[in-house]
């Protein structure tokens, strides 16, 4: 259970933060791939694309897919549905199949239900949420990339191809729970549309984000979750000391 709830947490959580907007910068950068720029400020030139795209973010929704390979698993299993995304830190994860479970992330809230088991658990992630959400930039700037991770930018080979952003941790205490991560940002839109992510012990946690669409309307009721009447909620503290009493996990701490 404790392995399965803090792979489960962290790979939402990541793929959730590697979405959700960065603050504003001032003037459009050139694109990565200009002949203005440098082969060695490439790296740079791209993250600060994606944080001018990400500017004017105020929704997403997108179909995604998620594959999950864990020792724990009989066999690689894979799951999809509908990604939701509304500033400034509101989520739904909506697991159409094989069975059906909605997640919804508000700040420092996550529940997540499990409909045909007519149970759900409500966590307070607390600094959980934040440590992870730092590490990828979404509260703050795309820069945290370069200061948590070592990164490897592949460009595109040809037009359509994604950027691919290899990054392991600079730091052991984030290598014990993290081995690596990888990002492929869409060439076009320069937005993240896939995500890898491999623990320490192996286990990955693969998302594919399709049809995304950007500033659309999403009535605010998305993100409020009313659980039916009988079903079994389970509460669980993450928050300050970043461990459940019952079910002690312990949260990345800083570098």
């Amino acid at each position: 259970m404790k392995k399965h709830l803090t792979a489960t947490l962290s790979a939402l959580l990541l793929a959730a933060s590697a979405l959700i907007a960065t603050p504003a910068v001032a003037a459009a950068p050139p694109d990565p791939m200009s002949p203005s720029v440098p082969k060695t400020a490439r790296l740079q030139a791209l993250l600060e694309r994606v944080k001018y795209e990400q500017k004017a973010l105020k929704t997403m929704e997108a179909r995604f897919v998620q594959q999950q390979e864990s020792s724990m698993l009989a066999e690689p299993e894979e799951s999809s549905g509908v990604f939701s995304y509304s500033a400034p830190d509101s989520v739904r994860w909506e697991y159409q199949a094989p069975s059906p479970i909605t997640v919804v992330i508000r700040g420092d809230d996550m529940t997540t239900w499990y409909r045909d088991l007519n149970r759900a658990d409500k966590l307070k992630v607390g600094r959980y949420s934040s440590q992870f959400f730092k590490y990828l930039g979404a509260s703050g700037n795309m820069q945290t990339l370069l200061d948590y991770f070592t990164v490897k930018l592949q460009v595109p080979a040809k037009k359509g191809d994604p950027y691919r952003l290899e990054m392991t941790p600079r730091y052991a205490r984030i290598a014990k729970r993290l081995k690596s991560m990888t990002l492929w940002i869409d060439s076009e839109m320069f937005f993240p549309t896939r995500l890898e992510y491999v623990e320490a012990d192996g286990d990955s946690t693969r998302y594919r984000f399709e049809n995304v669409r950007r500033n659309v309307s999403i009535p605010a009721e998305r993100f409020v979750l009313q659980l039916p009447r009988g079903v079994q909620t389970r509460v669980i503290d993450l928050g300050e000391k970043g461990r459940d009493p019952a079910n002690p996990i312990k949260t990345p701490a800083k570098p």
